[in-house]
């Protein structure tokens, strides 16, 4: 029971809510500035600005960068330079670190990585050199944290734990506990459950201590996730009923709702089922009151697995429907936002182009003045010969000085420029691994079907006139079915070939989706009918499309041969297709031995072995999918997988639907 609640339902909410957890942390962890100003509100922040001068001015600058990060990333990162100019015409060097940890967390919230890291190392830096442990222990638990957006665990834990031993030097409860947060987080993501509890054990004691009510019911709710992934449910149960009762002593009903929500997750895995409903519905009807539709999607997400496992198959499938509804809704949302970051992006870009040549002529203008200066002291210097020789011994001083700054900023660039070979070289890994694994696939599969037409074809040749009629015949037979095997490799393999190279043309046209589906049943019909597999189906009148026709057939024929495959004699293997919104779903369904939940996720990826036979000792390698995936995609589709091992399998595609005559 826990494997089929915990895979399932991580694979649809677990990353969101990490992302929502990260940017909590991430800005609890920036820093703030001693001054009274009226955070978050543009408006005064704007009307304090006009007045302000200097140091201060630099820093309500910092401020209303922040205030914008919810309103327009390209106005706070242009705040957040202005402040670091006049910062350093200032000499202000806190604020030239606090700006350049305000740039850093801009490109943060954008994705933009290699600049963040940039960033926070030269504010770590500065703050070294000013010995400020406050400053320090912020800016290195924000590396942390940008490592750990990286799944750079290792790289993660070492500046996290720097940062944790540098704050706690400097006192600050507040700032340890952010720290704790973010390695507890960390230590669970690396399954090191242990750390994890005592990160966030520690956390309730300052908690305790400092009468935070709020923080109290999140990090109860965090320790109950440690128990609950570690499948220790009563521990669990308590945390999530003390995040609760916290919660609920400050009225605050967002935390209610995420705590009743992992609450009922436990009552499904101990089979509870009247409290995790009760649960469920507590959460989902505070989710709709606060219009938090990622929470509201996983309750939805909730009631359709309680259903499922209470055998109510009609309520199961509403609530998927809905699920699946808001889902696709918030996808829609997130791309949209996320191509209006790749536009600020490269404004900001722009941007800090034109600001880099601004600086280059500024620097060409100070060395001009530079001569000037050294050809007036070289002539004061035939009349102030005492006055030159102090003058070239301070002058030599300073060029020293400059000379170990370059060095040490060249030093710096090389060590960011390892660090930026290191992220390539696991990219490459990552590439060479999934090589590795299609070569693999060929020659396991190419192997098996030329050993048996060479065996069974052997046989034939030396012993035809010793072999019976009937074992002429069989033989036969098995040479025929390997050669029809070794074809299909062939064309599945050309056919992934040609997409990976670009070669394979996209000629999309307008045609009757169900024609083409009844015209694959024909064909198909046979090699059911050897395995005595039922082949129905439950199609409209008609489904018009505009797509590739053989594109599509070759999906539809994979799925198919797949689903009779890995169906036992006398099974049943039915294709549906229905119109849903824009698009159309099409299911190719069957009462086969199913998918075991660890190979669901490696199904459409060169990166595991799905390798296994089907239920007549049939060969396949896996091919075919990761086929069908990268032709759906290329027909702008999704494809997806159903599945309970031992009872059948639901592979599933979408396609745009066809509106008008074009």
């Amino acid at each position: 029971m826990k494997g089929f609640i915990h895979i399932i339902y991580f694979s649809h909410c677990a990353r969101s809510f990490l992302t929502f957890v990260l940017l909590v942390l991430f800005q609890h962890s920036i820093i703030s500035q001693s001054h009274n100003f009226p955070m978050d509100d543009p408006d005064n922040l704007g009307t304090m600005l006009e007045s302000a001068e200097g140091r201060e001015r630099v820093d309500l600058l910092l401020e209303m960068s922040k205030a914008k990060w919810y309103q327009s990333f390209d106005e706070s990162m242009d705040y957040a330079t202005k402040g670091y100019q006049l910062a350093r015409e200032l000499d202000y060097r806190e604020g030239v670190a606090d700006a350049l940890n305000r740039i850093g967390n801009v490109h943060y919230l954008l994705r933009n990585y290699d600049e963040v890291l940039d960033r926070y190392k030269h504010a770590a830096e500065i703050a070294t050199e000013l010995n400020d442990h406050r400053r320090m222990g912020i800016y290195l638990n924000n590396i942390g944290l940008l490592y750990r957006e990286l799944s750079l665990y290792d790289s993660a834990e070492i500046y996290l734990v720097k940062a944790l031993e540098t704050k706690e030097e400097y006192g600050d409860s507040a700032l340890i506990s952010s720290t704790l947060t973010n390695l507890g987080v960390l230590y669970r993501d690396m399954e090191n459950f242990n750390l994890a509890l005592e990160c966030f054990f520690r956390q309730l004691e300052i908690y305790r201590e400092t009468g935070n009510f709020q923080n109290l019911s999140f990090i109860h709710r965090q320790v109950g996730e440690v128990y609950y992934l570690s499948e220790q449910y009563a521990d669990a149960l308590e945390h999530y009923r003390e995040a609760i009762e916290y919660a609920t002593g400050i009225a605050d009903t967002l935390s209610i709702a995420r705590s009743y929500h992992h609450f009922a997750r436990v009552m499904l895995e101990t089979e509870n089922f009247n409290e995790a409903r009760e649960s469920i519905l507590k959460s989902l009807e505070m989710a709709k009151g606060l219009s938090e539709p990622v929470l509201k999607q996983n309750n939805y997400n909730l009631l359709y697995r309680y259903y499922k496992i209470t055998k109510n198959h009609k309520q199961a499938l509403d609530y998927l429907i809905i699920y699946n509804q808001l889902r696709d809704s918030l996808r829609n949302q997130n791309s949209t936002a996320r191509y209006s970051q790749l536009e600020t992006i490269f404004d900001i870009e722009q941007q800090n182009r034109r600001i880099e040549l601004l600086q280059k002529e500024n620097e060409i203008q100070e060395l001009q003045i530079s001569r000037q200066n050294y050809t007036s002291n070289l002539l004061l210097a035939l009349i102030f010969v005492l006055i030159v020789f102090k003058l070239f011994v301070v002058y030599r001083y300073s060029i020293i000085q400059k000379t170990n700054r370059l060095l040490k900023q060249k030093i710096d660039e090389l060590l960011n420029t390892n660090e930026k070979l290191r992220l390539s070289t696991l990219t490459l890994e990552h590439l060479n691994m999934t090589k590795n694994r299609f070569f693999s696939i060929i020659a396991h599969d190419l192997k098996n079907p030329f050993n048996a037409l060479l065996g069974f074809s052997e046989i034939i040749s030396t012993s035809f006139h010793e072999l019976k009629e009937d074992e002429v015949r069989e033989y036969i037979g098995f040479v025929h079915q390997s050669s029809r095997n070794l074809y299909k490799l062939l064309e599945n393999l050309l056919k992934w070939s040609a997409t990976q190279t670009g070669t394979m043309r996209y000629l999309p046209e307008k045609f009757d989706l169900v024609s083409l589906i009844n015209s694959e049943i024909h064909f198909m019909r046979m090699s059911a009918g050897k395995k005595q597999i039922t082949l129905s189906k439950n199609l409209p009148e008609e489904l018009l499309i505009r797509s590739d026709r053989l594109l599509i057939s070759s999906v539809i024929r994979n799925l198919t041969d797949n689903a009779i495959k890995f169906t036992r004699p006398g099974g049943e293997v039915a294709i549906h297709a229905e119109e849903k919104d824009d698009e159309v779903i099409v299911k190719v369904e069957d009462s086969g031995i199913g998918i075991p939940k660890e190979m669901q996720d490696k199904l459409f990826t060169l990166n595991g072995d799905i390798s296994r036979k089907g239920t007549n000792m049939e060969e396949g390698g896996g091919l075919g999918l990761i086929l069908c995936k990268e032709l759906i995609e290329k027909a702008d589709g999704e494809i997806g997988v159903y599945s309970k091992n031992g009872n059948g399998s639901c592979f599933w595609f979408s396609l745009p639907l066809s509106r008008n005559n074009n």
